[in-house]
């Protein structure tokens, strides 16, 4: 098999429509060794994609990946990134995973394009005010509060499972809080880890293959359907009664848009479907990893309860700690750095575009991928060191080579909530239990649109509580 870096001559491009269109300039453009007829890359980006990207580096800035028949480029550098980030007119929501994100969950702010975006982002914002985000966090204490209700001193927990109940609970009170939306919540958890699982299979397969009766497919697909049949018929119940609960779902049904028009039912829908199936995923995946690495690490483990000691003693945090809870958030920092829950992703360009020496033509798809980013150790150094130190303020980074809440406009609108919701509830497990494993092997890692762990089980040691 040809393993020499190939710079690539001027080839077929596939557009979206399957068509072909010649590149009129590919000079700095490496290929990927190991592509095979028809399949491309499938095979390392199913069985170890985390692998496959970290050795595309070696191979240039910016490098071909085949995708089935599709070719798409993986940019390698920061301030590449940055480039496609800030420049989201030119370089649009789109690609293969962007578009299964769309099918998934509808034209959201996630996977909306660039004409789409700013109204929507307008919609949604004032839910993520500061004012409503100390209000989140009231609930999120009384979550907290319910967490490890259930954990005994010396108990073995899934901290996965755990995580995952506990975020879905707590996002699902922010997005609606009439017990009418119950089932709906029960339904997504439900539907959730195959709807996930399906976004990043059907993006990597080739679009026949996709398309085929397969097992995995219909799994996608009815987990799709079920979860979004719930979420419609929980919009309903709320325009019926006409009642305002106080969430974000009463909100955006009295939103108006720049023309002065209330949201449609179907923008609504695709805002809550991508809040909550994206908030629940994100947050139970970063702190299931904060978890897992606090035991691999005690003496991390021993300086954070040492700091929530002196601000909590064994209390549940509330939104007036977080300005003292400054190593904690550089935890959760760091967790987002060596596992982020987002770890790839596409665009698509809308014109002819240029970056680096190369000219990249339109209706291209392009990769970047913040784990690449944030394992690269010419602009992350140890990057496989569990370090929150390296967040502290006179620290040196490289601008771009931090990436998990994405940049530019398109930057993640619940960046602010999901880092409060972690380093309260981190913050309140350390303070109460010591943490430990005796597995010092890496979880397994299920590549979906997260990177999942799985066979987190932590030994769960309930510290002696002090008096007020």
């Amino acid at each position: 098999m040809e393993q020499d870096l190939r710079v690539s001559s001027p080839t077929s491009w596939i557009d979206k429509k399957g068509q072909h269109a010649m590149a009129t300039d590919h000079v700095g453009i490496a290929q990927a060794p190991g592509a095979l007829p028809i399949v491309g890359h499938l095979f390392p980006l199913l069985r170890d994609p985390l692998r496959f990207l970290n050795t595309l580096p070696s191979y240039g800035d910016l490098v071909q990946i085949r995708l089935g028949t599709q070719t798409a480029v993986v940019v390698c550098r920061p301030e590449l990134v940055q480039q496609v980030l800030l420049h989201d007119r030119t370089y649009d929501k789109g690609g293969p995973i962007i578009e299964r994100i769309g099918n998934a969950l509808g034209d959201g702010l996630a996977s909306c394009p660039h004409s789409a975006h700013r109204r929507q982002r307008r919609s949604l914002q004032p839910a993520f005010s500061r004012t409503c985000l100390r209000e989140y966090a009231a609930l999120m204490t009384q979550q907290i509060d319910t967490l490890t209700i259930g954990w005994s001193d010396g108990r073995t927990v899934d901290v996965a499972a755990q995580m995952y109940d506990f975020a879905s609970d707590t996002i699902a009170r922010t997005l609606f809080t009439a017990e009418a939306a119950r089932p709906a919540i029960d339904t997504v958890k439900e539907c959730l880890p195959d709807i996930f699982r399906g976004i990043y299979q059907q993006a990597v397969l080739p679009p026949w293959l996709s398309r085929l009766p397969l097992p995995p497919n219909v799994r996608y697909e009815r987990a799709r359907n079920r979860a979004s049949a719930a979420v419609s018929k929980t919009i309903s119940l709320y325009r019926q009664d006409d009642e305002t609960h106080g969430d974000v779902l009463s909100m955006l049904l009295k939103t108006h848009d720049d023309a002065g028009e209330v949201l449609g039912d179907a923008e609504i829908h695709a805002q809550i479907m991508t809040l909550l199936v994206a908030g629940i995923e994100s947050t139970a995946v970063a702190l299931t990893w904060a978890v897992h690495l606090l035991c691999q690490n005690p003496d991390v483990q021993e300086r954070l309860r040492t700091e929530t000691a002196k601000v909590l003693g064994t209390r549940t945090a509330t939104w007036d700690d977080l300005p003292q809870l400054d190593l904690a958030r550089r935890v959760i920092t760091e967790t987002l750095r060596i596992y982020p829950p987002g770890w790839i992703l596409t665009r698509t360009t809308a014109t002819e575009a240029r970056l680096a020496d190369a000219v990249i033509p339109p209706e291209t798809t392009l990769i970047y991928s913040p784990y690449l980013m944030h394992h690269d150790e010419r602009f992350n150094p140890r990057p496989s060191s569990f370090d929150p130190d390296r967040w502290l303020p006179e620290q040196e980074h490289v601008r771009g080579a931090f990436i998990p809440f994405g940049g530019g406009a398109r930057k993640c609108i619940g960046d602010n909530y999901a880092m409060t919701l972690a380093t309260l509830a981190l913050s309140t497990i350390v303070a109460q239990w010591r943490l430990s494993s005796g597995d010092h092997q890496l979880p397994h890692i299920e590549p979906r649109v997260t990177l999942t762990p799985h066979g987190v089980q932590v030994r769960v040691e309930c510290l002696q509580r002090v008096p007020d």
